[in-house]
């Protein structure tokens, strides 16, 4: 099999297909054509929560490294990947046809780079129709709110100390901007769109609300000192999501709105 360079073309429509990527897979999922199997597919059912995979989604072990063997005994007519992730191409392109899709990357516009991903995936999987509707949902899932009242701070928690508070280059922070939302979070991001730092830093934007994204220590927010004194805490501006891919396409993107619409 030649390398395609992760573009490889279809006589037909591939029915068998294997995502190593939950926003793949989720988009995979919103258009109609579920995946044989999943990277971490247990995990997917905590964290992604929505698009549900089917109960008998198969799984092929870590996403940034998954089980080649097990992905070859599935015999997939696809692989699709997360372009510039996890296993080299050639790896993958000596099993089956590989579309590796970009959507975090230095452009640092992944909200735009979903919309992209999830024509090309209906295309190749002959689900244009699917694909439009999904386009308009997020069209309107992201109409602009009107006037702001305060800035917001997305956040998850890494341990009880330690936060990722998503900015400029995250997929929430694209979803804000579109609805015409402010992130106070102007600081320094990485490649997925998120800075680590401590919960003191919150302390820096007393006037924001803040969005916290489960899995969270209830522990330390009912009684961490640190935490308590914040001015978002002791004001009652904090809200908890519930877990919503930080990482996702547009499946994810729809979902953080309609959480949104429930702070």
């Amino acid at each position: 099999m030649g390398l395609t360079n992760g573009r490889a073309a279809f006589a037909g429509v591939p029915a068998r297909i294997v995502a190593l990527d939950w926003a793949l897979a989720e988009t995979l999922v919103a258009l109609g054509h579920a995946p044989l199997a999943v990277a971490e597919a247990p995990l997917y059912a905590q964290r992604v929560i929505e698009p549900a995979l089917p109960p008998d989604t198969l799984d092929v072990g870590l996403r940034n490294w998954p089980n080649l063997e097990a992905v070859r005994a599935l015999r997939p007519n696809l692989i699709v990947t997360l372009e510039g992730y996890g296993v080299p191409l050639a790896r993958l392109e000596a099993i089956a046809p590989v579309r590796a899709l970009p959507l975090y990357t230095t452009a640092r516009h992944p909200l735009h780079l979903a919309r992209r991903a999830t024509t090309e995936l209906a295309s190749v999987l002959g689900r244009e129709v699917q694909g439009a509707r999904l386009l308009s949902d997020l069209d309107r899932a992201v109409t602009p709110a009107g006037a702001d009242e305060r800035p917001m701070l997305i956040l998850k928690f890494a341990d009880e100390r330690i936060i990722d508070i998503y900015g400029q280059g995250s997929l929430f922070d694209d979803v804000l901007r579109a609805k015409g939302l402010r992130n106070s979070w102007t600081g320094v991001t990485n490649i997925w769109g998120f800075a680590t730092t401590g919960i003191e830093e919150l302390a820096r934007h007393p006037e924001a609300r803040l969005l916290i994204i489960e899995p969270a220590p209830i522990d330390l927010m009912q009684r961490g000192a640190i935490w308590r004194a914040l001015p978002q805490v002791r004001a009652g501006r904090t809200r908890l999501l519930p877990p919503v891919w930080v990482f996702g396409g547009l499946p994810s993107a729809i979902r953080f709105t309609r959480l949104l619409g429930t702070t």
